[in-house]
């Protein structure tokens, strides 16, 4: 009678053990089947893809300095430029002496030019290099002197501006860019000094090779 007494109050035990003993194992299951994510934790990747590329240059254009070189006068252009991705915005800033063997004439002579315009450019390819194209408008300052006369004339214009180029990056940041460009006068000013008349040249075209560097920012 004992022994079965026995008995019977190890299987109720035995029942009564395997719920509590499931309920600790799913307990230490609970951990490794729930994992916990911050709300900000799954958009991170796709923030960092839509993070844009900005950088600060300037490039420098001897063709100013060149051309005017051929009257034994000074010439130079400072181009500071501002890009995003696949868009840069240049700000041109210019003078130069215009030979007289190409916009002398009879009567006139010394035709100094400053300029400064706005110009927006897109590249085909990423990272400010390859291939790019671009325009802009901007202010054209003419002045000349008469020959006879000690007396300049001048006219202020709009111009538009059309060019493209390759950006190739030697070392780094440092880059060298052969390109082409066609500036347009957007009005026919007249420069009159004493009853001569001068028309500045309607436009103007020039190739050159362009060296810079830039900074991500």
């Amino acid at each position: 009678m004992l022994k079965t007494l026995l008995a019977v109050m190890t299987f109720c035990m035995v029942l009564t053990g395997i719920p509590a003993l499931a309920q600790d194992e799913a307990k230490r299951k609970i951990p490794f089947e729930i994992e916990e994510r911050s709300p900000d934790e799954g958009t991170q990747p796709a923030l960092s893809r839509s993070q844009h590329r900005m950088a600060l240059g300037v490039a420098i254009d001897p063709f100013p300095t060149v051309i005017s070189a051929v009257d034994r006068r000074f010439g130079l252009s400072v181009q500071p430029w501002f890009g995003i991705d696949n868009f840069k915005v240049r700000i041109d800033i210019t003078h130069l002496r215009m030979p007289d063997a190409l916009a002398g004439t009879r009567y006139f002579y010394k035709n100094d030019i400053d300029m400064g315009a706005v110009i927006l450019e897109f590249f085909f390819s990423k990272n400010f290099e390859g291939f790019r194209i671009g325009s802009g408008f901007g202010i054209w300052d003419n002045s000349i002197s008469h020959k006879y006369f000690t007396k300049k004339g001048g006219s202020i214009s709009a111009f538009f501006t059309i060019g493209g180029g390759y950006v190739w990056k030697f070392y780094k940041t440092l880059y060298i860019e052969p390109c082409l460009a066609l500036d347009i006068l957007l009005s026919k000013e007249t420069i009159s000094i004493y009853g001569f008349k001068y028309r500045p040249l309607p436009l103007s075209g020039e190739i050159s090779l362009k060296f810079g560097l830039y900074f991500d920012i």
